[in-house]
């Protein structure tokens, strides 16, 4: 079920563009959306700092006792990107999930527009997961970021990857999906779901839902998910200790600010 979804999803990202070509606009996204990266690069010049914030109690397990998990100790994460021109960034994160560290490159091969407007890009990188006990704490990625605008107000987005290690599988394989919902006044409204991967027993279907509000030279994204992962390893391989359900609801937030906007 999961394969025929993501290969629909990619057909109807693909076939649409390739039959009727049009020019279209340049959509006011960031370089992510919650978890997973978008098509697009930073500008060469402009520095963009990034703050992640996933409280680790559910909404339900915390309830009003606990203001709905907002007591709980939270998974605080900080990174740092630059954009070097020609579609192509890179970035420095740091999770304290695992204490782990992520660096990524990204280039932006094709933007939308009239001879092609599908948004493609290829993210590499690599995971060094620090917390000790680990016996393997290296692992590298390769993502492929799938884009297509519909009307003037829905991206859509299909993201493949492969991860050569996770904290319990070796050669991963995952696929995100996306959307961006851009509503007025500079409000969007950004959804994830990444299918639960099938090497793991335990594993479940993440989702993650974002309000988007952008002002110059910033993003504030107010977080719903279920899972805590906010790292290509853990996201594509669904395999975080103690695991996650389906109907599970964190909260948290994402702070972006860039330099200059």
């Amino acid at each position: 079920m999961a394969r025929r979804l993501i290969l629909t999803a990619i057909i109807t990202l693909i076939v649409p563009g390739l039959v009727a070509a049009q020019d279209v606009a340049q959509p006011e996204l960031q370089t992510r959306l919650v978890n997973l990266p978008t098509h697009l690069a930073l500008t060469g010049g402009t520095m963009q700092v990034l703050f992640t914030h996933r409280f680790t109690d559910t909404v339900s397990h915390a309830g009003a006792g606990n203001l709905y998990g907002l007591d709980s100790s939270a998974d605080i994460g900080i990174g740092l990107a630059m954009g070097f021109g020609h579609g192509l960034d890179a970035e420095v994160y740091r999770s304290a999930l695992f204490k782990e560290y992520e660096a990524a490159l990204k280039w932006t091969a094709l933007r939308q527009g009239r001879s092609f407007p599908l948004g493609v890009a290829f993210r590499f990188g690599s995971d060094y997961r620090a917390v000790s006990g680990l016996k393997d704490r290296w692992a590298g990625f390769a993502q492929v970021v799938i884009a297509r605008r519909f009307g003037s107000s829905l991206d859509v987005f299909v993201v493949p990857t492969f991860v050569s290690d996770t904290p319990t599988l070796r050669k991963a394989r995952n696929v995100g999906l996306g959307i961006s919902l851009h509503l007025p006044h500079a409000w969007d409204i950004a959804g994830e779901a990444v299918p639960a991967n099938r090497d793991v027993s335990s594993s479940h279907a993440a989702w993650a839902v974002g309000f988007v509000k952008r002002v110059p030279g910033h993003a504030f994204l107010i977080y719903f998910g279920n899972s805590r992962a906010t790292t290509t390893d853990l996201i594509a391989g669904s395999d975080i200790p103690g695991g996650f359900n389906r109907g599970d609801v964190r909260l948290g937030f994402n702070l972006i600010r860039r330099f200059p906007e």
